[in-house]
C-alpha cells in the first residue's frame, strides 16, 4: 500500500515539474513582447533638451566639472535595448548625486540647491523603476518629463541669478536690507523683560 502510495506521488510531482517548466516560456514570450513595447515607449520619450542660457551663465558653468558631466550624460541617449536605458538610468543616477557637489558660489543658492534635490530624487525613481522586471511604462514616462522640466529649471534658475545680481541697487538699499534682517535674526530673549 504504502508503494502505491509513493509512486501515485511520485507520478504527481513529475507531471506537476512538467506543467512548470512549460509554463515560464510561455510568460517570458508575454515578458518579451511586453518589454519590446516598453523599450518602444520609453525611446520616444526618452528627449532631453538642453537648456539655452546666457553666455555669462555658460561662462561660470565652464568650470563646474560635476554639471558638465551630467549635461554630457543626460544628453547622450542609448539606443540599443531596454537594459542600455537601465544603464543610463543608474549612470545619470550616479552623475546626479554628484551635483550638489562644488556649486559655484553664484549659484550656491537654496533656489538652486532644492531644485537640484528635486533632480536628483526623480533620477534615483527613474532608476529604481527601470530596474523592476516589469517596468511601469507611464511612470518612466512621467518620470521623464519631470527630470526634462526639472533640468530646464536649473538652467532658467541660473540665468535669473545672474539678471537680479546685474539690476543696480538704490541708493539707501543696503541699510533697509540690513535692517530687516537683523529684525529677523532677533531672538525673544534678546530682549530684557521687567
Amino acid at each position: 500500500m504504502k508503494a502505491v502510495y509513493l509512486f501515485l506521488t511520485f507520478c504527481f510531482l513529475i507531471v506537476s515539474c512538467e506543467k512548470k517548466t512549460a509554463d515560464p516560456s510561455a510568460s517570458q514570450t508575454v515578458n518579451s513582447k511586453k518589454n519590446d513595447s516598453v523599450f518602444k515607449s520609453i525611446d520616444k520619450k526618452w528627449l532631453f533638451t538642453k537648456t539655452e542660457i546666457t553666455p555669462e551663465t555658460a561662462k561660470i558653468l565652464t568650470d563646474w566639472e560635476e554639471w558638465n558631466d551630467f549635461e554630457r550624460e543626460i544628453i547622450s541617449k542609448p539606443v540599443t535595448s531596454l537594459n542600455a536605458f537601465r544603464k543610463k538610468a543608474a549612470q545619470l543616477a550616479m552623475t546626479g548625486i554628484t551635483l550638489s557637489n562644488n556649486i559655484p558660489e553664484t549659484f550656491k543658492t537654496p533656489a538652486v540647491e532644492s531644485r537640484i534635490a528635486l533632480l536628483q530624487t526623480n533620477l534615483n525613481s527613474l532608476d529604481m523603476y527601470m530596474e523592476l522586471d516589469v517596468i511601469q511604462q507611464k511612470k518612466v514616462e512621467e518620470l521623464l518629463a519631470e527630470i526634462n522640466k526639472n533640468y530646464l529649471s536649473i538652467g532658467n534658475q541660473f540665468d535669473e541669478i545672474l539678471l537680479r545680481k546685474a539690476i543696480p541697487k538704490e541708493q539707501g538699499e543696503d541699510q533697509l536690507i540690513q535692517s530687516f534682517d537683523t529684525v529677523k535674526r532677533a531672538s525673544r530673549n534678546a530682549i530684557p523683560t521687567e
